[in-house]
């Protein structure tokens, strides 16, 4: 997928630093919106807009078809991976999986995913530390993630809700995680 380097500004503190986006992203950022990446300065995750202006980037006839989204699946247990991947084979997507952290972050650095859905708890890498690593390297905006957890600890609500991600507890009800898939996957933030 091509990519392009777009200086970007924190709306909170104003820091800039250089992205490489896909051409989606630029696009949605010509059009004003803004994307969500991990601040240094600020040390949390933050909104960033384009430092400059944009020119509209027109869409292409490929991206004005349908398109297929990359979803990637993180999670140790392999009875989740095979549940999670049949709920989401009634979307027209294509799936990979990753059993660990570590696997997780070697496939998002090689390929482009429209939306990560990750388990929080993990040997090697936890879904907090993988999520460190997407915002270090801004591989996938913070709204295209995803959690799954059964921890309810005030430490792990906490980084849920600072994170910007979407998540949900365990046990999953199919019905809502499909709700917050379709979500994530046309841009609005899921209830």
């Amino acid at each position: 997928m091509e990519s392009k380097a777009i200086l970007l500004k924190c709306t909170n503190c104003r820091g800039e630093k250089k992205f490489s986006l896909t051409l989606g992203q630029v696009r949605s950022l010509s059009e004003g919106k803004r994307l969500q990446f991990h601040c240094h300065y600020c040390g949390t995750p933050q909104l960033w807009e384009a430092a400059e202006r944009l020119e509209t980037l027109p869409v292409s006839q490929d991206e004005s078809a349908t398109e297929v989204k990359n979803i990637l699946v993180v999670d140790d247990d392999d009875l989740t991976l095979k549940l999670l991947q049949k709920v989401l084979s009634s979307f027209e997507t294509n799936i990979e999986v990753a059993q660990s952290g570590r696997e997780a972050f070697a496939k998002l650095a090689a390929q482009s995913f429209d939306l990560v859905i990750s388990d929080i708890h993990m040997p090697g890498m936890t879904g907090p530390e993988l999520f460190q690593h997407i915002q270090d390297n801004a591989l996938i905006p913070a709204q295209r993630i995803i959690f799954l957890t059964g921890d309810k600890s005030p430490a792990m609500k906490e980084f849920l809700e600072s994170s910007g991600c979407s998540y949900l507890y365990k046990p999953i009800q199919f019905l809502d995680f499909s709700d917050h898939v379709q979500a994530v996957l046309a841009g609005e933030t899921p209830d």
